[in-house]
């Protein structure tokens, strides 16, 4: 039997807008708008800019959670694809290897 061992992230996000006269205001308050508890900011886009500098961004952060996960199979392929194939909907597989015993 070989074991693959790795661990999960969830890929749960949130998003927020913000609005000000310049494109920092509108940075500051979309972040300030996210709740930032058990998530990481991951990235700022501007939504819309006016020539008078009233901008409006979005804010995406995404969760910090992670889990560890293991399957187990008759060869390398059939635990690597054990393992794929039982990540749950909403995480995704990081840092998976193969463990040798013994």
């Amino acid at each position: 039997m070989t074991t693959m061992r790795g661990e999960l992230r969830s890929t749960e996000t949130r998003e927020s807008e913000g609005s000000g006269d310049n494109i920092e205001a509108a940075r500051q308050a979309a972040i300030a708008a996210l709740d930032l508890d058990g998530f990481e900011l991951q990235q700022i886009n501007a939504v819309t800019s006016k020539a008078t500098g009233e901008t409006t961004v979005r804010a995406v952060a995404r969760a910090r959670d992670t889990k560890p996960h293991e399957a187990t199979g008759g060869s390398y392929e059939d635990a690597l694809r054990a393992f794929r194939e039982s990540v749950p909907v909403g995480w995704q597989a990081q840092n998976v290897r193969e463990v040798r015993e013994g």
